[in-house]
């Protein structure tokens, strides 16, 4: 017999200290991996409030222009008070 009786208890208990800790790390992947999940989702909301928020002050700014009728401002250059010069 090559092995002590020392040594197979050390093994067992460096085994099931890898088990427990391979346990931990597959634990904390499948959380980061649900925390990514929810802030994919948490973002695409964002965007679909971003989006529909502005499509609502775009419509709000069309229909205003449609409803009193935007018209062009014209500026006569011939009702300008005349300019004075500048600082020299």
């Amino acid at each position: 017999m090559n092995s002590r009786p020392g040594e197979d208890a050390q093994r067992e208990l460096e085994q099931h200290a890898l088990r427990n800790v391979r346990g931990l790390v597959d634990r904390m992947e499948s959380i980061e991996q649900s925390d990514r999940r929810t802030q994919r989702r948490l973002l695409a909301w964002v965007l679909v409030g971003v989006l529909a928020v502005a499509g609502v002050v775009g419509y709000a700014l069309w229909s205003s222009g449609q409803k009193y009728g935007a018209r062009p401002v014209v500026i006569d250059p011939a009702k300008l008070p005349p300019l004075k010069g500048g600082p020299q």
